[in-house]
């Protein structure tokens, strides 16, 4: 295995999506495998419950550099098991990439790394295309950042459109489904400042039925992770006001919002 520390960290979750996991993943590999920009790690954390990735990474393992981990834990947690793959990655930046989603050329990883030494920012956004097919594109997406984001208006789009600097202890929150990736640059913000914004088309975005905004998002589901982000940044405010605020803090809101709203509710049924 390479001991040199790469520029980018590319993180892919990975499970069987309905049967189209591994031919998703093949085309993002495809794809890497022929970038211009060639200082980069690929980690795989996967749920499959079979061996189609673990094999087709090594089909793949000569094209570039694979840590591929079999991820037995909280299988189905779509942030759990983007999280395995982060705690793994030894980077100087996180590329979160999908597995059904694509690098848009082979000049991507390029203009993404040249932006990022442009300025002095902490995380990046890249615009993205759509495609349901793999080959024709559609309904270009150039992001913005607000304030508000972590109550679900998506202004910048899917993980996949995001890069951001390798502290160590950044992590998607496993409290959440629908709010996973909202909630999460909401915390890039509150570390880094606002976003560097690349309004250069670099990725492209699947959508389709094995999307889990089609297949697990409900009406309770949406009131109760709202209910819960927004105690947590009511949470975040009152450390803020006593200036307790600082990395640690950031990254394991979820842990501390979750014990204080369990025992709320713990609270409530007493009384």
């Amino acid at each position: 295995m390479d001991t040199k520390t790469p520029f980018f960290s590319i993180c892919i979750p990975t499970y069987e999506m309905k049967g189209l996991g591994a031919s998703y993943l093949k085309s993002t590999f495809e794809i890497l495998a022929i970038q211009s920009f060639t200082d980069f790690e690929v980690i795989i954390s996967d749920h499959s419950v079979d061996d189609a990735i673990k094999d087709l990474c090594v089909v793949f393992e000569k094209s570039f550099n694979i840590n591929y981990i079999k991820n037995n834990s909280d299988r189905g947690s779509s942030s759990a098991n983007i999280n395995r793959a982060i705690k793994s990655a030894r980077g100087l930046w996180i590329k979160v990439l999908f597995q059904d989603d694509y690098l848009l050329g082979t000049n991507a990883l390029e203009i993404i790394r040249d932006q990022i030494n442009s300025g002095d920012a902490g995380w990046l956004v890249s615009a993205c295309q759509h495609t349901h097919d793999g080959e024709l594109l559609f309904d270009s997406h150039f992001p913005s950042y607000h304030s508000d984001i972590h109550l679900g208006e998506n202004t910048i789009g899917a993980p996949s459109n995001i890069a951001f600097k390798n502290k160590g202890s950044l992590f998607f929150d496993r409290n959440l489904i629908w709010l996973m990736d909202c909630e999460f640059y909401k915390r890039l913000e509150l570390i880094f400042g606002p976003p560097l914004i690349l309004n250069e088309l670099c990725i492209v975005n699947r959508v389709g039925a094995h999307q889990v905004t089609n297949t697990l998002i409900h009406d309770d589901l949406v009131r109760n992770e709202l209910r819960y982000v927004k105690n947590k940044y009511k949470i975040f405010e009152f450390l803020n006001s006593i200036r307790l605020k600082n990395l640690f803090l950031i990254s394991f809101m979820d842990v501390i919002t979750q014990y204080l709203m369990s025992a709320k509710d713990r609270l409530r049924n007493i009384f």
